[in-house]
């Protein structure tokens, strides 16, 4: 006689149910970001992005743990754009940015990608460095992102630009610079201080980038 076997437990997928969780997290990441440039860190309270957002606070607290992973969840999904959810490094930009003709033209087009993702990111990269003064995870938080972007702008340095740096000017000091120059920092500084407007900080930026990287022309 064969043993008895116990049924196959089927997993369960609803496609239904997932886009139902992906729509209530962007409900929640979209109300955290409100509330976290109207408030700052420590005044947005988990119950009050539920309110925002029309959650219960324990479906935020199973979704991001606590407030901590919610400002992290707030700046990666700022970073990507509101539009889509497709990894920074995989957008089609990057192939438009390659396509054009010269080093001086791709080092533009990759001045007006940056600002784009600074214009977008830079409110937030502010309540980061304004949660560091009393949140120890706020400066670990900014030092990822500082890697993170130095890391990236290596990449896409020696990928647009390559051996056109100007002569005897290592790729990681040229990543450096442009990382300096095109920070959430610098970015609020000017535009936020200052009163730049967008497109007066991208000129800025281009022709201090062309100037740094290449040399004057």
């Amino acid at each position: 006689m064969s043993p008895t076997r116990k049924p196959r437990t089927r997993r369960y997928s609803s496609p239904a149910r997932t886009e139902q969780a992906e729509s209530t997290r962007r409900k929640v990441i979209d109300a955290a970001t409100q509330l976290f440039l109207e408030r700052g860190f420590a005044r947005a309270t988990v119950s009050a992005v539920a309110g925002v957002a029309r959650v219960s606070a324990e479906t935020i607290y199973a979704t991001f743990e606590n407030k901590r992973r919610l400002l992290e969840a707030v700046i990666d999904a700022t970073i990507i754009g509101p539009t889509t959810s497709v990894p920074l490094e995989e957008q089609s930009e990057w192939d438009d940015i390659a396509r054009q003709p010269t080093a001086r033209a791709r080092l533009r087009a990759y001045v007006a990608f940056s600002c784009g993702v600074l214009s977008r990111t830079s409110p937030i990269h502010h309540v980061i460095r304004a949660a560091a003064d009393s949140e120890p995870f706020a400066v670990a938080l900014g030092d990822r992102l500082l890697r993170e972007r130095l890391a990236s702008n290596v990449k896409h340095l020696r990928d647009y630009l390559g051996d056109e740096l100007r002569e005897g000017f290592p790729l990681r000091r040229a990543a450096e610079r442009y990382c300096a120059l095109s920070s959430p920092e610098m970015h609020h500084l000017l535009t936020v201080k200052l009163g730049w407007s967008r497109r007066m900080h991208q000129e800025w930026l281009g022709d201090m980038a062309e100037r740094e990287l290449l040399g004057a022309r």
